[in-house]
């Protein structure tokens, strides 16, 4: 059931190697620039705004194809009886 999860030797000596090289990069640095932060705060506010300016645009989208589709089968049903 696991046979895709058994690793050979070489694939074994690979992933420790890669395993090796991950465990020796440097840790990122828990103090940030002031000016990069505030210039992601300022692209985060921007995103929220865009994604709340296309949201009644995003509900109002599946509702108008239903309409056009009602308005099509009713403008067929009606025009039914001119046809035959």
């Amino acid at each position: 059931m696991t046979d895709w999860f058994d690793l050979g030797e070489d694939e074994e000596r690979a992933v420790a190697s890669f395993m090796s090289r991950v465990a020796s990069l440097p840790a990122p640095s828990g103090v940030q620039d002031p000016a990069r932060l505030w210039w992601k705060a300022q692209l985060v506010k921007k995103w929220e705004a865009e994604r709340r300016a296309q949201l009644p645009l995003d509900v109002m989208h599946p509702i108008e194809i239903a309409g056009g589709l009602v308005a099509a089968g009713l403008m067929l049903y009606w025009s039914l009886p001119y046809l035959f």
